[in-house]
């Protein structure tokens, strides 16, 4: 393995000059600031590609296909020097949760797709460096070979210090609610009496929005336009063969050190920033003392909980922060964290299947909270709720979820939003909450024109 300094510090800079090559995924920590968010990552050239459909072989292929190498790494370098990296859509969780069926059709038939990255930039946000890291694959699997990669290093600088091609003006794009107030709220009444029945204690109801298809450069122009308004720490972007993702999440799924030092962090339990000092001190308090977002919060930490200790060793499985309010670009929120140490024998790759989907995107419990989603949203979620991340060398990990993201096909562009549902939910509120999340992505109101 070679590492190289970078003579400047400048993500987006190198994001511009990189995002037409081959395999390009950005994992952006566009709110360095925030603690989760200590490193951004640049992948490009893979010298291997996953694509998988979902079925029970794809889980096994996927943990093959991720098991890590003898590589070795730097010490007291980035946590991620190359390795697998790419996303998990939501509908791959039938792969790791046999009894679930959608009623909807997949947008795509490949609901997984993962590079392996020889050639990986580092931004390290606290100490303002970036360094360039490559082992010399020739294949996944081969050999590392320093002349390798001091020429992969040698070609990617090259690239950094030329010429930047502008990008083309990112231009309003005309929303179109799939998701109508009167349907969304009698989902959330349904969601309610399902509660009622105890059949389930939560579920996270999402409402749609489409608009035109978007090339990769569009796509790029409108990620970094958004990026601007709504900075995440678990951002990213990244084009792939079946589809084109920008994400701007708030949320990590999960993450593993190189010792199997595991941590989640849900969030549950949202309220609007305002301009108004005094009326932002007071919508903090609301949101810290609100019976509601608080007992959402702790149901999914418990469901987390499990979740982990079905990997974890037992006694290792604590709850380290409960209900701590986080501040973000437009939103106040309620984040949890939930730790533990792998089990001897288990991998990232099963730590992975053991928590996807999130339950703080799903419900408590799981399966049920997801049947009940998939009768009632209006189609199938694609990445939304998905994961997109990485696993290093040394099977250290680190996947968001994929909320706030702008899902890009082909034939259409879209945006989900979600809310928790609880029995103490009122409908017209939740309406609200998953239009005050789309809004700072569509630029606009979410609601539909006439609704008050």
């Amino acid at each position: 393995m070679l590492a190289t300094a970078l003579p400047s510090f400048d993500p987006v800079a190198a994001a511009m000059a990189l995002r037409g090559e081959d395999g390009f995924i950005w994992f952006d920590s566009a709110a360095p600031e925030h603690p989760g968010a200590k490193y951004s990552y640049i992948c490009v050239w893979p010298v291997d590609r996953l694509r998988l459909a979902t079925s029970v072989e794809a889980a096994k292929t996927l943990r093959s296909w991720i098991g890590t190498g003898a590589i070795s790494r730097i010490e007291r370098g980035a946590p991620f020097q190359g390795g697998a990296a790419g996303y998990l859509s939501y509908e791959f969780a039938a792969a790791f949760l046999e009894r679930f069926r959608s009623r909807h059709r997949a947008a795509r038939n490949v609901t997984a797709e993962f590079g392996f990255y020889d050639t990986v930039i580092a931004f390290d946000h606290g100490a303002a460096r970036a360094h360039v890291y490559s082992a010399g694959l020739s294949a996944k699997g081969a050999v590392p070979d320093n002349d390798l990669a001091m020429e992969k290093i040698r070609r990617l600088k090259e690239i950094l210090t030329a010429p930047i091609t502008p990008l083309p003006p990112a231009e309003k794009l005309n929303w179109v609610p799939r998701s109508p107030p009167g349907s969304y709220q009698s989902s959330v009444s349904q969601v309610q009496e399902y509660i009622r029945d105890g059949d389930i204690y939560q579920a996270n109801i999402a409402g749609l929005w489409s608009t035109e298809p978007l090339g990769p450069e569009a796509a790029f122009a409108h990620y970094l336009k958004g990026r601007e308004s709504s900075p995440a720490p678990f951002s990213g972007f990244g084009v792939f063969e079946e589809r084109t993702i920008a994400s701007f999440s708030p949320e990590r799924l999960i993450s593993a050190d190189a010792e199997g030092r595991v941590k989640a962090e849900p969030i549950k339990g949202t309220i609007r920033r305002s301009e108004d000092p005094d009326e932002d001190v007071a919508e903090r308090a609301a949101l810290q003392t609100s019976e509601k977002d608080r007992a959402e919060n702790v149901m999914i930490v418990d469901l987390l909980r499990n979740d982990i200790s079905r990997v974890c060793t037992p006694p290792s499985v604590s709850v380290s922060s409960l209900c701590r309010l986080e501040t973000f670009a437009n939103l106040h929120h309620l984040v949890s964290t939930v730790e533990g140490q792998l089990a001897p024998g288990k991998t990232a790759a099963d730590l992975l299947a053991a928590v996807f989907p999130g339950g703080s995107i799903t419900g408590a419990p799981k399966l049920r909270a997801m049947e009940i989603i998939d009768e009632l949203e209006p189609a199938g979620r694609g990445v939304f709720c998905g994961s997109m991340g990485w696993v290093g060398h040394d099977g250290a990990m680190d996947f968001s979820i994929l909320i706030r993201t702008l899902e890009l096909l082909p034939e259409e562009t879209r945006l989900w939003a979600g809310a928790g549902i609880t029995l103490l939910s009122d409908p017209e509120a939740e309406y609200d909450e998953i239009c005050l999340k789309a809004e700072r992505i569509t630029k606009k109101t979410a609601r539909p024109v006439g609704v008050s």
